[in-house]
């Protein structure tokens, strides 16, 4: 048990954080959210969810859940130990070819993807180049590395190049995300691409969530942001995740096969983790085949402009809408503000999460809208209709 004055230590920064309204605090989801399809029953439609296909809760899915009985539950060790099956490594064969790339290593979680990669390939003579708004898994694994990191303002491919011309390690990485998670918006990659081969740069990109919903236009092959930029020969490393797009658990790395070598040897999470069941592999095998078909892109794409449409006529300030982009953030600025909005959408049948500093910056609080194919015209028009008025209060 913790001495008084220890207590009273942590105590005090939970107070400051309430103070200042950063104090977060863990909700029941399975109690207030009901299916989309129970929308004219359910307490909550939810607007914060990642599941932008809803293959979360896909009934053909569900099924083989139910069929999928496995002789074990887990492997409970590595894989370099005894944690590794056909399973697994089918599914990583299945996500090279929806990369393109020439190998795949699967990690227990998209953001263990991030620390073990990026951690082991920025060594101490490296340089890294950083966008500002890249996710906490990106900015933790820079940390963690022995590179100098420099961080580049969003989106500014001048500056980043500027920054590069100004480095004096021979070894330069850019990392980017592909969707931005917060923003919703895209990253530049035909820009930094460009810049990447000009100096010679690894690029990585983590496009967890671009990646089965957006892709190249004429193949609809919707293998990712890259794709979508035509640049998918380009990038050096493919970092993402089973739990958005595909509704799953996982995440994964797509690469050259040297790289995924290397990673086997150097990657600390990678090689001190337990290996992902066998029973989320094959999951996520028939997520895929779901996903592939495209129809549920075809619905997402049509509620992201249907939002758009409805949205322009509201004229709503502070709504920022990318198109492709299932995330569409709405600042408020205060803090107290921003989870006072929340919480009167929820009370009127919308979960809209209130999103604060430190995944924002201090004072720029937002409503982070987040779309998915199972979502109705109907809903999406009433939570534009509610937030409209309460921004007007």
């Amino acid at each position: 048990m913790l001495d008084k004055n220890n207590s009273l230590y942590f105590q005090n920064i939970l107070e400051a954080l309430k103070n200042e309204h950063l104090y977060r605090q863990l909700r029941l989801a399975d109690k207030a959210f009901q299916p989309m399809e129970e929308y004219s029953r359910s307490t909550i439609t939810d607007f914060s969810s990642n599941d932008y296909l809803g293959l979360s809760k896909n009934e053909y899915l569900i099924q083989k859940l139910k069929d999928l009985l496995p002789s074990a539950i887990s492997q409970c060790s590595s894989r370099l130990i005894s944690g590794n099956t056909s399973s697994i490594e089918y599914l990583e064969t299945t996500l090279s070819k929806h990369r393109k790339t020439e190998s795949s290593l699967v990690y227990p979680t998209g953001y263990m993807a991030n620390l073990g990669v990026i951690s082991c390939i920025a060594e101490k003579k490296a340089a890294v180049f950083s966008d500002e708004l890249n996710h906490a898994s990106i900015i933790d694994a820079c940390r963690l590395s022995k590179a100098t990191v420099y961080v580049f303002p969003h989106n500014n491919t001048i500056e980043l190049e500027r920054i590069i011309l100004n480095s004096k390690q021979n070894m330069k990485i850019i990392i980017t995300e592909g969707i931005f998670s917060m923003n919703g918006d895209f990253a530049k990659l035909d820009e930094i691409v460009r810049i990447a081969k000009r100096h010679n740069c690894i690029l990585i990109v983590d496009d967890a969530h671009g990646d089965f919903v957006v892709g190249a236009q004429e193949r609809k092959d919707y293998s990712g942001t890259p794709g979508l930029f035509d640049v998918e020969d380009e990038v050096d490393i493919h970092i993402s995740s089973l739990s958005k797009g595909l509704g799953c658990f996982g995440g994964y790395v797509s690469c050259p096969e040297l790289i995924r070598n290397y990673l086997i040897n150097k990657s600390r999470s990678f090689i001190f983790s337990s290996s992902l069941p066998d029973l989320l592999c094959k999951l996520a095998e028939y997520s895929i085949s779901v996903a592939k078909k495209g129809f549920l892109q075809e619905k997402l794409n049509d509620n992201i402009n249907y939002f758009q449409e409805t949205a322009s006529k509201y004229n709503i300030p502070g709504l920022k809408i990318k198109k492709h982009s299932p995330i569409i953030p709405l600042v408020i600025g205060q803090e107290e503000r921003t989870i006072t909005i929340s919480k009167k959408l929820e009370a009127r049948g919308f979960y809209v999460h209130a999103i604060r500093y430190p995944t924002v910056k201090r004072y720029e609080g937002q409503l982070r809208i987040s779309l998915s194919s199972e979502h109705t015209f109907e809903q999406i028009s009433s939570l534009i209709e509610n937030i409209t008025l309460l921004l007007k209060q």
